[in-house]
């Protein structure tokens, strides 16, 4: 959805767009952290989940550089940080979101 793609909304999406807050400098924000394709539910969940610039950053500071809307809103769901992901990798546990999640709840296998 491009920043000016507002139009082609049905008036359902123009009322979440409103209670989210997702406006045109926030589609520009999404478009920038290398999302620029996602479907209108995602920009919803980015908002849920406050997918941030800084927390794109981070976890692609440690390495974690493809990454999907869904791998992130998983992240915050089970509060995987850059310094979570920096233990994690010292542990030996490979650099992906679902052994991210699992070590996180306990169930990972090195």
């Amino acid at each position: 959805m491009k920043a000016s793609g507002f139009t082609n909304l049905g008036m359902e999406e123009l009322v979440k767009a409103r209670i989210f807050k997702i406006d045109a400098d926030f589609v520009t924000q999404v478009s920038q952290m290398g999302f620029n394709k996602e479907p209108f539910e995602s920009l919803i969940k980015m908002r849920i989940f406050k997918i941030t610039p800084e927390f794109i950053t981070e976890v692609r500071n440690e390495g974690l550089t493809n990454v999907s809307v869904e791998d992130v809103v998983k992240m915050r769901i089970f509060k995987i940080d850059a310094e979570f992901i920096r233990q994690a990798k010292a542990e030996g546990v490979p650099l992906e979101v679902e052994r991210l999640v699992q070590r996180r709840i306990g169930v990972a296998r090195k």
